[in-house]
């Protein structure tokens, strides 16, 4: 008898992680058994009820599973569009960001909660306040769809927020990173990535984020693997209620030099959210936000005169393959510049090499200005042969921690 069935992909898994530490022994036992005067059954007794916790503790070990692709396991095959994607108009209706009451409550929201490192928002969990009801509709952007093959459990969103403004110490940039667990790296030197990157900008300035198609290696000691040409990028420019996302392995960074110059007039601030999607993998040492600090925030559906959109009416994002696009091979404005941007921070320093022609990019962002459109708010880098974009070595430094994305 016929049978309709699908034949599921599966990726193939390159390696287990056991995240649990061993266990140090009980030399002590034996003697203790002795000293309290028990005999050679009751002993037995006691060996085999330790061995059954043993058991019981093995089946409940912490681990993660690494597929070929470097994702976790379970997250090649559940259906997830990793392309990159841009939501420069229906996310902030869909967020409940539309009014100008609730941009307000959540960048003000972004601006106390700029400490320097991220919290996690569990799947299927109550958000307690604005960003974290904010985490969860990107959460649920993204995840809806797929398959239910995803652990709840050890899923969610890991959220945290980054602002810049001018002189700010930081360059006015957000460096170019990996995004992944940090402390696996330093405990284990393994790169375990996000599904899903995703950025929220809440104002109209600052820096692009550029999205670059290079995926680090597994094992972070694999220093030359980190190396190697890149063939083609996104450039995303800020733009207030916007929203993109992108394969989680990839590179990313947000280059000063890169943006426009209405988006850097003096006194300006740009203000971005930021949500890692995790499925199958709870990042270690991540943890909600403080429920002592939770009063100091605009709490959940307190936007005025704003609603989001019901649950299944979710936007659609423009593919990047869609966006015009520039090319290193031809330099027809004369101005094509090698910027090179150093990063990494454990003793495997690399350089970013990225050879752009600033006019090119004006030339499509701004082309329909004054023609009663809005300016290209992404554009695709293309890398030609010849004239790759590359990460490249730096001179070491003395070796560090790896440490949060700065």
């Amino acid at each position: 008898m016929a049978t309709d069935t699908k034949r599921r992909r599966i990726t193939p898994v390159a390696m287990v992680l056991h995240l649990d530490e061993e266990e140090e022994v009980d030399e002590d036992a034996e003697e203790t058994w002795e000293e309290e005067g028990y005999g050679d059954d009751e002993k037995q007794q006691f060996a085999a009820a330790a061995a059954d916790d043993d058991r019981g503790e093995a089946r409940n070990r912490e681990s993660v599973a690494i597929d070929v692709e470097g994702r976790v396991g379970g997250v090649s095959d559940c259906g997830l569009d990793f392309s990159f994607r841009s939501y420069p108009e229906s996310f902030d209706r869909y967020a409940g960001l539309s009014s100008p009451e609730a941009r307000d409550v959540i960048t003000e929201d972004c601006r106390k909660c700029f400490v320097g490192e991220s919290f996690w928002l569990a799947a299927g969990s109550e958000p307690r306040c604005a960003l974290e009801e904010l985490a969860r509709k990107v959460f649920e952007l993204h995840v809806a769809g797929i398959d239910g093959t995803w652990d709840a459990a050890k899923s969610g969103a890991e959220w945290w927020v980054q602002v810049r403004h001018e002189d700010d110490g930081q360059k006015e940039a957000v460096s170019f990173h990996w995004d992944k667990d940090e402390d696996l790296v330093d405990d284990f030197g393994v790169n375990v990535h996000p599904a899903i990157s995703t950025v929220t900008y809440l104002t109209t300035s600052g820096a692009p984020t550029l999205v670059l198609d290079h995926v680090p290696p597994m094992m972070y000691e694999d220093v030359e693997q980190f190396r190697g040409p890149v063939g083609q990028g996104y450039l995303s420019f800020p733009k207030r209620g916007k929203h993109i996302a992108f394969d989680g392995r990839l590179l990313h960074g947000a280059p000063r030099e890169l943006a426009k110059p209405r988006h850097v007039e003096k006194g300006y601030e740009r203000v971005s959210f930021l949500v890692n999607i995790w499925l199958n993998y709870r990042p270690r040492a991540i943890e909600p936000f403080p429920e002592e600090e939770i009063g100091n925030l605009g709490l959940r559906g307190c936007f005025p005169g704003t609603s989001a959109s019901p649950t299944g009416d979710r936007p659609e994002g423009v593919g990047g393959d869609r966006y015009p696009s520039t090319s290193s091979r031809n330099d027809r404005f004369g101005d094509m510049r090698e910027f090179r941007y150093d990063f990494g921070e454990t003793g495997t320093e690399h350089t970013l090499v990225l050879p752009v022609s600033i006019k090119a990019l004006d030339s499509v962002t701004d082309a329909r200005v004054g023609k009663g459109g809005s300016p290209v708010d992404c554009v695709r880098l293309r890398f030609a042969r010849g004239a790759e974009a590359a990460v490249v070595e730096q001179e070491p430094k003395e070796p560090r921690r790896s440490g949060r994305r700065s």
